[in-house]
């Protein structure tokens, strides 16, 4: 069985070995309840137009059994000064926007904690910009899913955005901003995951407590709690979409 599995950052970053990876433990979980051996394949994209046919050619190249499409808060819910200044001052502030995207990518900064640190304080006195709005996001994934849904045999499985009472190392009023997002976010994916009929899993809301255990040092990918309490919500969602097909 092939999972098309569309995710986030936290499937490669942050050093975890591979068998404690949320999608690692999803498929284990899916293989023990079909009884068929489970091959993962990893993929990511941005929430623009062109989403939905990045993940048409991906069915066509891989003819997946099962595609699992998660949704994002570093989309819609991560405040940015340099994409606030690319947007007000144009190509001068995109070489900000462009060099503050490539330093995210790096491990030294993604998984420092003074680093995430730092970046979380510039939005407490400086103005912000978020990637795309919830709007935007919702259009994109609605799009998406009729993409997957308009091909034969494959089964869908939406995972919603996390979200949290509190994001360690943020501000009040970013957290505040963030969870009304989430919330907004939630509410939108839930009606249209029912209007095409797609089954749609989100973890409940983490108290701040537990986002302390589940995630790095850093305060930003993954702990290994994390990814496990994440690849069981992903395991027992694909468990039941493969359950139900089966009738």
């Amino acid at each position: 069985m092939l999972v098309l599995r569309i995710g986030t950052s936290n499937d490669v970053a942050g050093g975890l070995p591979e068998e404690q990876r949320a999608w690692h433990i999803a498929s284990r979980m899916l293989g023990e309840a079909s009884g068929e051996p489970v091959e993962t394949i990893l993929k990511r994209a941005w929430p623009t137009a062109e989403i939905p046919d990045h993940v048409g050619r991906w069915m066509d190249e891989y003819h997946p059994d099962v595609v699992v499409l998660q949704v994002s808060n570093f989309w819609y819910g991560h405040e940015s000064v340099p994409l606030w200044l690319e947007r007000k001052f144009g190509r001068a502030g995109s070489y900000l926007a462009d060099a503050g995207l490539k330093l995210g990518k790096h491990r030294w900064f993604a998984d420092n904690r003074l680093a995430i640190t730092t970046s979380r304080a510039l939005v407490r006195v400086l103005p912000s910009a978020t990637h795309f709005t919830v709007e935007q996001v919702a259009v994109a994934m609605e799009a998406t899913i009729q993409k997957v849904l308009s091909r034969e045999g494959p089964l869908l499985v939406v995972r919603g955005n996390d979200h949290w009472a509190k994001l360690p190392l943020s501000t009040r009023r970013s957290n505040n901003r963030n969870i009304a997002r989430n919330a907004a976010m939630s509410r939108t994916m839930r009606a249209i995951c029912e209007r095409h009929h797609t089954p749609y899993v989100e973890r409940p809301v983490v108290s701040e407590a537990e986002m302390r255990s589940m995630l790095n040092g850093a305060r930003w990918h993954n702990s290994t709690a994390g990814e496990r309490i994440s690849g069981e919500v992903d395991g027992r969602a694909m468990v039941a979409a493969w359950s139900a097909a089966r009738g």
